[in-house]
């Protein structure tokens, strides 16, 4: 045979030839359990399982796993035959030659940092493998040196820090969390992490936040290494953050380069804000999706972390947040029904922040504990604190095939789902606009008194309302939510509400309050200069888009997410008469923003006396009447008769629904046919113009989150 062919007979027989590493560095971890060795893979952030490989070839155990992130392979000890093995991407074990590998003891503790092995036994030593020799010949035999004799802490996993490149273990029986310099085998302690256990198995994640898992119940824990500052003080507490499974026997491996969520996220988050630990950071509630457990009609869908304002999960993609509804209003000191549907039969618990504190962590906030729903329809009562504290706060509804869950961490099933929650003195009444939990659509063209494009998405703005009434039918406070949806407009526009029959001395100042993105502003909105009640929601608008596209929301490829939310909390001072209040949704308007900026055909900037509003409403006291009657306005107040042309189409619509606008450059006729009727019949045709089935193909704009 000649040595060509030699050769060739041997790459076909090695089996390294057939060991193809993985493609990327995964985000799951990998788990070894068992003799004959399986190999799962963990979903640290739920703690959900695959069984990736069943058989790997060898019928010992795997230990001591590291991922190397330079050739992307997998590096164990296999304990039956005390040899050092790497797996690929088909989980094949293969023998890998050695020299100077110990025969007098096995190793239960491994991990791979800059393609270098390392090894630990506690009473043996620290050791280290160099793997480059394998790049040029996957046969090559390895030296296996011993970094240092001393080896005091009793650990069965240690992981490398991405970040700081330092190598981290826990000693099972205290609970500290010690470093180990690799050219000394020296340990240093940190600090005490809180919990103890046998910790099989260590990982790391990009951001440099340290997971463990315990043999005995398979809970993983996460400790957080990615500030220096924690590490330098000792601050090093492991939360509890995921359920994992159990063995008796465990190691894991990860690429520590990758962040712990792909983007493939299969998980759905809650959107509470983060006093509420909602972001993974805060080890917020999350649930694998995709399992048959979960809230309402519409299956959860996913996410890469918590939506916290100015984005919530229904904003940003299917209005899934349809499980749990308030029957009742939510008094203090009375009884309040709940009703939740299941999809199948599971286990639900509940919080709501009774005292407003930004938490669900105080005496009585956990109003639902594992109760077992049904599939369909599921109905709870729930009691009221006679304390608690009036006004909006939120809760949390966490349902899965699984018990025992907290308002915080992991989960292998179910959904979260986080509803804002007004709590109300006995007698008083909440009344909504649309509804409780929808939105009304207020799109805006904002050439006036120019037709102009005539696309009716300059601004496109999303709100409800909640009156509260006292026993007298009184209105007390009135809450308007609300975020911008898209905006189309070249120009600068602010937008308001005037609040007919209320003047500005009606409104309690103190306690009136303006948030943007739920951080309260120095100022509540209110117009000081004008008689009536007003408030500026924001002078400029436009400042609120982000950047990177010049019609936000508008084009179909302008697909940025949703940048700007408010809320406005308004107090009426007691005993102000409301009985001549305007009907919800009062008189939202948009107009031109004060400052050097000129509209076109215009020979000066009007800023706040260029309002628009919806039709035949009468604007504000601050409006410059000079512009009535100006090119397509038609308006006249002597006929009450506003804010629109002689066809009788207007400059700004109110649709008390979610509706879809024109695309840029797109005229709403185009779009929507059936309008020009509607509009011209003064709005007793064509009704439904503005249904997405009444649309013209291809003409408004659609979210692709």
């Amino acid at each position: 045979m000649s040595r060509l062919t030699t050769f060739a007979w041997l790459a076909l027989a090695s089996p390294f030839a057939m060991a193809e590493p993985f493609d990327t560095c995964p985000s799951k971890a990998f788990l070894f359990q068992s003799k004959p060795v399986q190999v799962y893979g963990v979903n640290l952030v739920t703690g959900q399982t695959t069984l990736y490989a069943a058989d790997t070839g060898v019928s010992g155990n795997i230990n001591g796993v590291g991922f190397d992130f330079e050739d992307r392979y997998i590096y164990g000890y296999d304990t039956s035959r005390m040899r050092v093995v790497r797996l690929g991407k088909d989980f094949q074990a293969q023998t890998l030659n050695t020299s100077g590998l110990p025969t007098d003891h096995t190793f239960f503790v491994g991990d791979v940092f800059e393609h270098t092995y390392y090894l630990y036994r506690q009473n043996k030593g620290l050791f280290k493998i160099d793997l480059a020799p394998l790049d040029a010949d996957p046969n090559a035999t390895l030296l296996v040196e011993r970094i240092s004799a001393r080896a005091v802490i009793g650990l069965t996993d240690f992981a490398f820090h991405p970040g700081d490149s330092k190598l981290y273990g826990v000693d099972n029986s205290t609970g500290r969390l010690f470093q180990f310099d690799t050219t000394t085998g020296m340990e240093t302690y940190i600090g005490d992490i809180g919990v103890t256990g046998t910790f099989g198995a260590g990982y790391f994640d990009v951001n440099g936040y340290y997971y463990i898992s315990r043999n005995s119940d398979g809970d993983i824990f996460r400790i957080d290494l990615s500030n220096p500052d924690n590490i330098a003080n000792g601050i090093v507490t492991a939360d509890k953050f995921a359920d994992g499974p159990n063995s008796s026997q465990n190691d894991g491996a990860r690429c520590a380069n990758a962040p712990v969520i792909d983007e493939d996220s299969t998980i759905d988050f809650g959107d509470a804000p983060d006093s509420y630990k909602t972001l993974l950071a805060s080890n917020g509630p999350r649930h694998q999706t995709g399992t048959g457990h979960y809230l309402g009609m519409v299956a959860p869908d996913s996410e890469g972390d918590g939506l916290i304002s100015p984005l919530d999960d229904n904003k940003a993609g299917l209005s899934d947040e349809d499980g749990v509804g308030f029957v009742t209003a939510v008094e203090a000191g009375e009884n309040a029904i709940i009703s939740v549907q299941a999809s199948m039969a599971g286990y639900l618990s509940a919080w709501i922040d009774w005292n407003k504190d930004g938490d669900f962590e105080d005496s009585g906030e956990k109003i639902v504990s594992d109760n077992l729903l049904s599939a369909g329809a599921n109905t709870m009562i729930i009691s009221v604190p006679v304390d608690a504290a009036i006004g909006s706060t939120y809760s949390r509804f966490r349902f899965s095939e699984q018990a025992g869950l907290d308002y915080f961490g992991g989960a292998a099933s179910g959904e979260v789902e986080d509803h804002p929650v007004t709590i109300i003195k006995t007698g008083t009444t909440l009344i909504h606009y649309p509804n409780e939990r929808g939105y009304a659509t207020l799109a805006f063209e904002d050439n006036w008194p120019k037709a102009g494009d005539y696309d009716m998405n300059d601004m496109v703005i999303r709100f409800r309302m909640t009156e509260t009434l006292d026993e007298n039918n009184q209105a007390t406070r009135i809450l308007i939510q609300g975020y911008l949806a898209a905006y189309g407009a070249g120009y600068h526009n602010g937008f308001a509400f005037r609040i007919p029959g209320l003047n500005r001395t009606d409104i309690d100042n103190l306690t009136t309050s303006l948030s943007h993105n739920a951080v309260i502003q120095e100022s509540n909105g209110l117009e000081s200069d004008s008689d009536e009640a007003t408030f500026i929601i924001a002078n400029d608008v436009k400042l609120h888009v982000p950047d990177g596209c010049m019609y936000y929301r508008t084009a179909q490829h302008c697909q940025q997410d949703i940048a700007f939310e408010f809320e406005l909390d308004i107090y009426l001072n007691e005993g102000v008469n409301t009985y001549g209040l305007m009907d919800m949704p009062y008189d939202p308007f948009m107009f031109a923003t004060p400052g050097p900026y000129v509209r076109d055909g215009l020979w000066y900037n009007p800023g706040r006396g260029l309002e628009v509003h919806v039709t035949d409403q009468a604007p504000t006291e601050k409006f410059d009447t000079y512009w009535y009657g100006w090119w397509s306005d038609s308006g006249n107040p002597t006929e009450n008769r506003y804010f629109k042309t002689s066809s009788n189409h207007p400059w700004a619509l109110l649709i008390p629904g979610e509706w879809k606008w024109p695309k840029e450059h797109v005229d709403l006729v185009t779009a929507y046919p059936q309008f020009a009727g509607y509009a011209e019949t003064g709005g007793t045709n064509n009704t439904t113009w503005n249904a997405v089935e009444n649309a013209a193909t291809d003409t408004y704009y659609m979210a692709e989150e």
